[in-house]
């Protein structure tokens, strides 16, 4: 699945980059690997994004090598465990409800009856 929704590029990136400085082609690498395969993003979002997550001050360039590798500063460690918290509330409610529509699905009774 191609990732293009902007919040979850940059969680997605942020979250590779915690394992230390990584071009862009390594990020897209650990998303895919970590994902199993599930997510896939472009180069050209990946190089896009990874430049706004620097002007915002969430990473950082690091080495002066002719590949450039980004690396999370201690902002983008901040922002991404504030994402982090938001999508496990987000992820548990969802889980609830379609939990719940499974239930009805399968014909047990929900809550409200």
């Amino acid at each position: 699945m191609e990732v293009r929704d902007r919040r979850h590029v940059d969680l997605l990136l942020l979250a590779a980059a915690t394992e230390g400085p990584a071009s862009g082609r390594e990020l897209i690498d650990l998303v895919r690997e970590r994902s199993d395969g599930i997510f896939v993003l472009s180069l050209r979002i990946v190089v896009r994004e990874v430049h706004r997550l620097t002007n915002e001050r969430l990473m950082r360039v690091t080495g002066n090598g002719r590949v450039r590798r980004y690396a999370v500063t201690p902002l983008g460690q901040r922002v991404l465990a504030m994402r982090r918290r938001e999508w496990e509330a987000l992820s548990h409610g969802l889980d609830g409800v379609l939990g719940a529509a499974d239930d009805i699905d399968r014909g047990r009774p929900t809550r409200a009856e």
